[in-house]
């Protein structure tokens, strides 16, 4: 096991936790617990919202998507990382870094802008998350 982020090409990288509107691929849905069931392998976004029976009630507080992280157009960037990433590792404290085979299984993991930055301690922060708790 390595603990070193991976690097990608930045302009390859995704955002974890990304709105409909720019979504590419249909992460997971959100637990009654609050916490992502993640899916794998991908799956498109758009499949996986149309397939739902009711597409017009896809929120992002009941599912989890990702898309192409749109660096200085999103407000977490901070010119050089993104800032929400990097708040959502300091603020969610576990014992250590955990080890890659406990990671929960990600379909964006290789090209997620968090891993890539924070390393695997983005990983159980992540399934935290609920883009739009509306």
């Amino acid at each position: 096991m390595t603990d070193a982020p991976v690097r990608t090409d930045p302009s390859e990288r995704m955002c974890p936790s990304t709105p409909k509107a720019n979504a590419t691929v249909f992460l997971g849905m959100i637990t009654p617990a609050g916490r992502v069931a993640y899916v794998t392998p991908p799956l498109a976004a758009e499949v996986a919202l149309a397939g739902l029976p009711d597409p017009t009630e896809a929120t992002e507080s009941r599912y989890r998507l990702a898309g192409p992280c749109v660096t200085s157009s999103c407000g977490f960037w901070t010119g050089d990382h993104c800032g929400l990433g990097e708040r959502l590792v300091a603020s969610y404290q576990e014992t250590g870094v955990p080890d890659e085979a406990a990671l929960p299984r990600c379909a964006i993991r290789r090209t997620c802008r968090w891993y890539a930055e924070q390393g695997p301690a983005a990983c159980p922060a992540c399934s935290h998350v609920v883009t739009d708790a509306r």
